[in-house]
């Protein structure tokens, strides 16, 4: 009955981002199938957070949608979102449920948790407001002046952006762990505050050292993806086993790991 009750949920959540164009097609099955095991493997917490990263990113990809159509273009963190997106930053999520699922003290699962949908929800919030930031983004290593949206930049706007996005997964887990167990624990929202901005910034660095970067060979722009102005890109920097969807996830475990960190220290 949980299993029918969580893939209904997750369908219809799903299709209405695909219907608004936050997903693509593989994207919303990859959203499904990872929904679907989050709710009938875990609770109300789990399930909560995740449908809290989903519905905030999804209505921040909309929020001046016309000023971000040049950034899509050029990088992926911004606009629809495929299933190997949706598998980078759901997919370790899921799989902490599951582990959670079978052992009796899940506590320390649900703080890995907390980790990885803060920095998640942290990244995106920066990537999708800090685009809109009237100055241009620093390069994190160096500080040379970049284009908005480009991998490895960072601002003051975005980065602050991103600290609310942790805070915001924070202050959820807090609501969801009081109506669930009726437990008030306010340190979730420093875990979740500190653990997200740290993972973005981590983000931020492989963005700018390991992720691998294209150029347009028609245009002469830089670009994340392969393909640019109907032809092929030529890479010009980083490893090619390094997209943004491998930097999402080391980033996101990353993340994660500063939780548990948090959580031990606050003990």
């Amino acid at each position: 009955m949980k299993i029918a009750l969580g893939f209904i949920c997750s369908l219809l959540v799903s299709y209405y981002s695909f219907h608004k164009k936050s997903l693509s097609f593989d994207g919303m099955v990859a959203s499904i199938i990872v929904g679907t095991i989050v709710f009938s493997m875990g609770s109300l917490y789990w399930y909560g957070l995740l449908l809290a990263f989903f519905a905030s990113s999804s209505i921040l990809s909309h929020y001046k949608k016309a000023n971000k159509h040049q950034v899509e273009e050029l990088y992926e963190k911004t606009g629809q979102r495929d299933a190997t997106q949706v598998m980078a930053n759901g997919g370790l999520g899921a799989l902490l449920v599951i582990y959670s699922f079978f052992t009796s003290d899940p506590t320390p699962y649900m703080v890995f948790y907390l980790g990885i949908m803060a920095t998640v929800n942290a990244d995106t919030w920066g990537t999708e407001l800090g685009v809109l930031s009237k100055k241009s983004p620093r390069h994190i290593l160096n500080g040379k002046s970049l284009q908005p949206g480009e991998s490895g930049g960072i601002s003051i706007f975005g980065t602050l952006s991103s600290l609310l996005g942790g805070l915001f997964i924070g202050a959820c887990a807090v609501l969801f762990l009081y109506v669930e167990a009726g437990v008030l624990d306010w340190d979730l929202i420093i875990i979740g505050g500190i653990s997200g901005l740290l993972g973005s910034l981590v983000d931020s660095l492989l963005g700018a050292s390991l992720q691998r970067m294209y150029k347009c060979t028609k245009c002469y722009r830089e670009t994340e993806k392969t393909h640019h102005c109907n032809q092929r890109t030529h890479q010009i920097r980083g490893y090619r086993w390094c997209n943004n969807n491998m930097v999402n996830s080391v980033s996101s475990l990353v993340g994660g790991m500063c939780a548990w960190l948090l959580w031990k220290l606050l003990l």
